[in-house]
């Protein structure tokens, strides 16, 4: 059983299938339909704004279908699930393509829903395992220090020590968890990739975070903390990135 909820949005062309699949899905407390459109291309822009876990998405549509959306979707790599819902079953093999959560043909009633949210669960869950063991593996990997480059030569560094990188204009700035911090002269992408770290993680466009010092993610402003003895730092976190952290569900979100 998930803690969370469960954001689902719907994209049909017709108005009253949207309406008896929102009706069913209020039977489910976990599920929050987030939004609804009959409008497929509206559909494109709601889902990669909200990034919902699961999208209802009927096949049959004018001007776009719910393949070439759901093409969208899997191209984008989006985490956004897809339950394709129609009424002609001659389109579930090209659905598969999709690679879609689950195919529902109407009509549909709740006892169908159930499944459809119980399969979700279950992948959830075993995705929850997948990143936990991925963590454990991050935070239990030996790295040897690093060489780098500085204004006045270069400094030896254990990507370990790096509590927080960030982009410094063409240069970058690591802060280190003794409470220096160094300037090198590469971007942060080429320093990222250079400490090479599976605990160093992108936050957003102009800094990665060390998974093993970050202690508390506050949703709502969109920073993260980061601590290590007296030494305490914050950083924003871009949205990607926040619901990743969610998902790995090990820290502290409030």
């Amino acid at each position: 059983m998930i803690d969370r909820q469960i954001t689902a949005v719907i994209i049909d062309d017709n108005e009253d299938a949207i309406s008896l699949l929102e009706i069913y899905l209020q039977a489910f407390k976990e599920i929050d339909v987030v939004d609804s459109t009959t409008d497929p291309k509206r559909g494109v822009k709601i889902i990669k704004k909200v990034l919902p876990d699961i999208v209802f998405l009927d096949i049959d549509m004018p001007e776009m279908n719910g393949l070439e959306v759901g093409q969208i979707i899997l191209d984008s790599e989006l985490k956004t699930e897809v339950v394709f819902t129609t009424a002609h079953s001659q389109y579930a093999f090209n659905a598969l393509n999709i690679k879609p959560l689950d195919y529902l043909v109407k009509p549909f009633g709740p006892a169908d829903l159930i499944s459809v949210i119980n399969r979700f669960k279950t992948k959830l869950k075993n995705e929850e395992f997948e990143r936990r063991m991925d963590f454990f593996m991050r935070t239990n990997r030996v790295i040897p220090k690093i060489k780098l480059g500085t204004r006045t030569g270069i400094i030896l560094i254990n990507p370990d020590d790096v509590m927080l990188i960030r982009s410094d204009g063409n240069y970058s700035r690591l802060y280190l968890k003794d409470g220096k911090e160094e300037q090198i002269t590469q971007n942060i992408v080429k320093v990222a990739e250079a400490l090479d770290s599976p605990n160093i993680l992108k936050a957003n466009r102009s800094a990665f975070i060390n998974l093993q010092y970050l202690k508390r993610i506050e949703k709502k402003k969109r920073i993260c903390y980061l601590k290590h003895k007296e030494i305490s730092l914050e950083e924003s976190i871009n949205r990607p990135s926040l619901i990743y952290f969610e998902k790995l569900n090990c820290f502290p979100i409030t």
